[in-house]
């Protein structure tokens, strides 16, 4: 009578076999590591592309009704080499449909009106001039509008900026509700985004080194040339005015997910043309 003798398995098997579980193990770890990565990078991306979208859509809006004759611009450069830092910012007149609803110390009243004063640049707080890269990421890109409004339950004397303000835009150029002095009409607001009211000068964050550049001449070969020339070493921009023929804006920045998924964010220019 034969007897069936049952094989095991051996020493080496049972090692190569913890060791294919094993590389099977790590390599399913590095996928789902990766596939999660790629997922973050996506949303990041996908943060990133809305805020630039929210950002060119308003300014092309804006500057698409551009008075000329009233624009008044302010230039600010800040920080050392290498560590520059552009907090620059813009005011100008346009016309357009605008209105805002409890901007105005009353949250049940809507102004409206078809010309207004619109300021873009950064909130002064968090310190558009940090250089942390935390702060970066907390940086307001705000956009603030002056409705001119003919309906005088609107009329303000408190010569602040943000205010509605009752009259023409002639008066305005003239007499405008607060100094005429250029440096306070681009006077940079506080955007508190807990503060329902200050939503309405919300228009993105983490946004950086926000530059702006200003359509200067033509070259021989018909290309923009574009003041100042070079803002990294370029000194002497200080708030003031600008009374040139004004044909086309650049601005450049950088812009961070909430996250900090991007470490170093993603830079973009984006080029207004306004034309003849």
């Amino acid at each position: 009578m034969n007897k069936k003798i049952k094989k095991g398995f051996t020493l080496i098997e049972m090692a190569v076999a913890i060791g294919l579980l094993a590389m099977v193990i790590v390599f399913a770890m590095v996928v789902f590591r990766v596939s999660i990565d790629a997922y973050r990078t996506t949303i990041a991306n996908t943060e990133i592309m809305q805020k630039l979208r929210a950002i060119t859509d308003q300014l092309n809006s804006d500057f698409g009704g551009l008075q000329r004759e009233a624009t008044v611009f302010g230039f600010e450069i800040s920080g050392s080499d290498p560590n520059w830092v552009r907090v620059d910012k813009i005011g100008f007149f346009a016309n357009g449909d605008f209105q805002s609803t409890g901007q105005y110390g009353s949250a049940s009243k809507t102004v409206v009106g078809n010309i207004a004063y619109i300021f873009y640049g950064q909130s002064s707080f968090p310190d558009p001039c940090s250089l942390k890269l935390d702060e970066k990421r907390k940086k307001v890109l705000a956009r603030r509008q002056t409705i001119l409004t003919s309906n005088d339950d609107f009329e303000d004397d408190s010569n602040e900026l943000g205010e509605c303000y009752y009259g023409s835009l002639a008066e305005w150029k003239v007499d405008p509700p607060f100094s005429s002095d250029p440096n306070e009409w681009v006077q940079r607001p506080r955007v508190d985004i807990d503060d329902p009211n200050d939503l309405v000068m919300y228009m993105a964050k983490g946004v950086d080194d926000f530059t702006i550049q200003l359509e200067d001449d033509m070259d021989a070969n018909n290309a923009i040339v574009w003041w100042p020339t070079n803002p990294e070493v370029e000194d002497g921009i200080t708030e003031g005015e600008y009374t040139g023929q004004l044909r086309a804006i650049k601005f450049t920045f950088t812009l961070y997910d909430s996250k900090g998924i991007i470490k170093n964010g993603r830079t973009f220019t984006h080029i207004v043309y306004i034309g003849d």
